[in-house]
């Protein structure tokens, strides 16, 4: 099935920001089981591995602090990141060997 897995999480003011070089906001995001499963796949795969990621600049209802929410997705097939290998191609019959009466040694 193929799927995207979506999570979420958000970015705020980095309010330990001491120095120009540190992020200006600083935030997690969550990753899923599904997503877990997906991005070893990948990696498996030899793809490259990665979580696409969109934001949206939000107001908390809580404390009105200004923040980015964030979502990541993780894209995979799961079907075809767990389907066995197919199987070897079977091996070509073995000829009989003819021989003449005279070359058998008995």
């Amino acid at each position: 099935m193929t799927k995207y897995h979506k999570t979420e999480g958000g970015l705020w003011l980095n309010s330990e920001k001491t120095k120009p070089n540190q992020p200006d906001k600083t935030g997690n995001l969550e990753v899923s089981r599904e997503q877990l499963k997906g991005l070893i796949a990948m990696g498996k795969k030899g793809e490259k591995v990665k979580i696409k990621l969109a934001a949206w600049d939000r107001k908390s209802k809580e404390t009105g602090q200004h923040y980015q929410y964030v979502t990541g997705e993780v894209f995979y097939d799961l079907e075809e990141a767990t389907a066995p290998p197919p199987p070897p191609p079977p091996e070509p019959a073995l000829q009989p060997i003819l021989m003449d009466e005279d070359d058998i040694p008995f």
